[in-house]
């Protein structure tokens, strides 16, 4: 049993002394830096068609067996956070038995010989007793925030003081925050996903498609621990994860940058859309417009607007809103008809019917004129609904309303306003999907991370000792002190001490 007690005592010897390395430590981050580096310049997660378009097919086999085209995600780099993870815990528990007997130490009268070894001291030689100088001493150590101890003796009197003991906490506040950044990334790693969804306006899904699979199901699942929640569709080609409710995209549009002649560019300012939340029954739960950076959250999934396309040979619909010129404060009706088709209207008593839809029209301001172009991207910049309206089966007028245009009054020779509203159920929008339980962890280890090096570098333990003894007609003052850290800085503190007592 000895034996086996020494055997199992050394390899724990030989465990913490491996991981309280500092060459480990330093090994590790730059390991780290290095890994860091390549995961910049590779990009990750693409389509294998981005990838073979950047490399050859022999690099692009290579890099996806090192792992590189998901390199976050790699069982390698989850072990390399976990050794540095260990090595930091290990390094700060060994050192932090030391700074905690510094800081609990009680401040203790010091000999002669240890003060005049202190790296800060002056004497002064004062004329008057000892308890004006005393009193003298004490108030030039208030004045600069020092609350003091007192202690007497045969010898005489010395004061004790001490400020910024908690200052050696700031670099254990910085490992701790580093140790929360690391832990909140394996906790993502682990329980956390990476998705995206392409979802068609008017279309709902319950799954969305993983571009990594959480490592803690992988690992339940080939233990046999527990089945992965993931699907498997050998015909979309793609891992599934269940979302336990439906997300739907009610909405897409797209805004365009206007030229100083008040058209659209045709380039994107801003896209966004209207998502909604069911649960299975169907029941609705919340929705959200979303758009870049303004993403939607719920039960720790978040949907970020990342994309959007042309679903290909959908048939969309035209929205149109349709109110009285002279009620500018009622929002309307508002139908929807596909292109071809025809919807009576029984607030204005007519029959509107979409004779054509282009993505792109130019309304010359000077006849009314609309001309219709074609784009390349099928990208719906300014578009253009013509109509024709009907009393019954009497046909009224014809006219063409573009996005554009200011509510369409000046087309309409009757008491109403019809406006283009939009053209739904043709588009989809691309959404980029993320869980990361850990992300909370990640951001309380960066909160601390912005206060520990302050304190760890700025921050300073310093002590001071007056020892005040009479010698024949005069009162001597010896002041001694020293800091860990910002010398300069309490030298200059020491320095104004020194002056205000011998003033």
């Amino acid at each position: 049993m000895d034996k086996q007690k020494g055997f199992v005592e050394n390899i724990a010897e030989k465990f913490w002394k491996f991981f309280s390395s500092v060459k480990l430590a330093v090994t590790l981050l730059i390991i780290l830096a290095i890994v860091s580096i390549i995961g910049t310049i590779i990009l990750q997660n693409e389509s294998p068609e981005r990838y073979l378009r950047e490399y050859s097919q022999s690099t692009v086999q290579l890099f996806e067996f090192l792992g590189f085209f998901d390199m976050y995600h790699t069982w390698w780099f989850v072990l390399l956070l976990f050794l540095f993870t260990a090595n930091l815990t290990v390094c700060t528990l060994d050192r932090f038995p030391h700074t905690w007997a510094i800081i609990t130490a009680p401040l203790k009268p010091i000999d002669d010989n240890m003060l005049k070894a202190l790296p800060f001291r002056k004497e002064i030689p004062l004329q008057g007793d000892m308890d004006k100088v005393r009193e003298k001493s004490a108030n030039a150590l208030k004045n600069h925030g020092y609350s003091y101890i007192e202690s007497k003796d045969a010898a005489g009197v010395q004061l004790l003081t001490q400020k910024g003991v908690f200052s050696r906490f700031g670099v254990y506040i910085t490992h701790v925050s580093i140790l929360l950044i690391f832990t909140g990334a394996l906790i993502g790693s682990f329980f956390g996903f990476k998705a995206f969804l392409n979802l068609p306006e008017g279309s709902a899904s319950r799954v969305v498609y993983l571009r990594n699979e959480p490592m803690w199901d992988q690992l339940m699942d080939s233990l046999g621990i527990a089945k992965s929640p993931v699907i498997h569709d050998p015909q979309e080609g793609l891992p599934a994860m269940p979302l336990g409710y439906y997300v739907r995209c009610d909405n897409f549009d797209v805004d365009y940058y206007i030229d100083p002649s008040g058209m659209p560019t045709g380039m994107p300012s801003e896209y966004h859309s209207t998502l909604s939340i069911f649960n299975l029954d169907g029941e609705k739960i919340l929705d959200k417009r979303i758009r870049v950076n303004e993403p939607l959250t719920y039960h720790g999934v978040t949907f970020y607007q990342s994309s959007y396309g042309i679903v290909p040979e959908a048939r969309g619909k035209v929205i149109l809103n349709i109110r009285k010129k002279s009620d500018t404060q009622s929002p309307g009706e508002t139908v929807d008809v596909e292109p071809g088709g025809s919807v009576f209207v029984p607030s204005i008593n007519r029959t509107v019917k979409v004779l054509g839809f282009a993505p792109y029209g130019m309304r010359n301001t000077a006849t009314g004129e609309v001309q219709l172009f074609k784009t390349d991207t099928d990208e719906y910049i300014n578009p253009a609904v013509a109509l024709e309206i009907y009393n019954g089966k009497k046909a009224l007028y014809r006219t063409t309303i573009l996005k554009i245009d200011s509510g369409g009054q000046m087309n309409m020779p009757e008491d109403y306003v019809i406006s283009y509203g939009g053209y739904w159920g043709k588009r989809y929008t691309g959404l980029q999907v993320t869980k990361d339980p850990g992300v909370w962890v990640v951001y309380t280890g960066f909160i601390m991370l912005c206060f520990g090096p302050l304190i760890a570098f700025f921050g300073s333990h310093k002590k001071l000792w007056v020892r005040i003894q009479s010698r024949g007609s005069e009162t001597i003052v010896l002041v001694a002190g020293s800091a860990n850290r910002n010398r300069i800085g309490f030298e200059r503190v020491f320095n104004k001490v020194v002056a205000e007592i011998s003033g």
